[in-house]
């Protein structure tokens, strides 16, 4: 099997390798709960942290399924209203992640860069707007569209570059980098 087979393989998991996963898994939603940055314009969360990693360690059949389970737990365990979309944009940036990341000996600024743009403009804007207005819009229509996108769109034009900063040092860090030379 080559190695862009093997990247859609679901990899079996040694008793190291899934005890990490629980914990990512974990960080995740503390990270969701109390890792947020909150201005009175602004919110920046950081839990692309924790499926950058799961994505680079675990690939992106790992990825997905860990996201999608995550959304549900979040949504179990911190209350809200459940709407499938959102399980599927999670699933979405999961899988962009690990398209990116996955089997990736030194990831580059420019790895980091379009990944995180993909993502930004694929699920942030594109994915996660669609789901808003089927949520809250009771009409569809192109300027419903625009009221929804136009925030958003400079909301997430203000934090693609901390988040291009945050996961290249994180994905580069040398603790990080024995970690996948030791269990993986």
């Amino acid at each position: 099997m080559n190695i862009r087979a093997k990247k859609w393989v679901l990899p079996k998991l040694d008793t190291r390798q899934l005890v990490l996963l629980a914990f990512l898994m974990a960080l995740s939603l503390i990270l969701g709960r109390f890792g947020t940055v909150s201005t009175q314009f602004i919110q920046v969360g950081f839990t692309f942290v924790a499926t950058s990693l799961i994505a680079r360690w675990y690939g992106p059949i790992w990825a997905v399924l860990t996201a999608s389970i995550l959304d549900v737990v979040k949504v179990m365990l911190m209350g809200g209203q459940y709407f499938i979309g959102f399980t599927v944009t999670a699933a979405a940036a999961a899988l962009i992640y690990g398209w990116g990341y996955y089997r990736v000996d030194k990831i580059s600024w420019l790895r980091v860069a379009i990944t995180v743009a993909l993502v930004t403009f694929i699920v942030n804007l594109g994915l996660n707007t669609i789901n808003l207005i089927l949520m809250y819009q009771p009409v569809h229509s192109w300027s419903s569209f625009w009221a929804f996108i136009t925030p958003r769109f400079i909301k997430n034009l203000t934090v693609y570059p901390i988040q291009v900063l945050v996961s290249y040092f994180v994905l580069n860090n040398p603790v990080i980098n024995r970690l996948t030379k030791d269990i993986f």
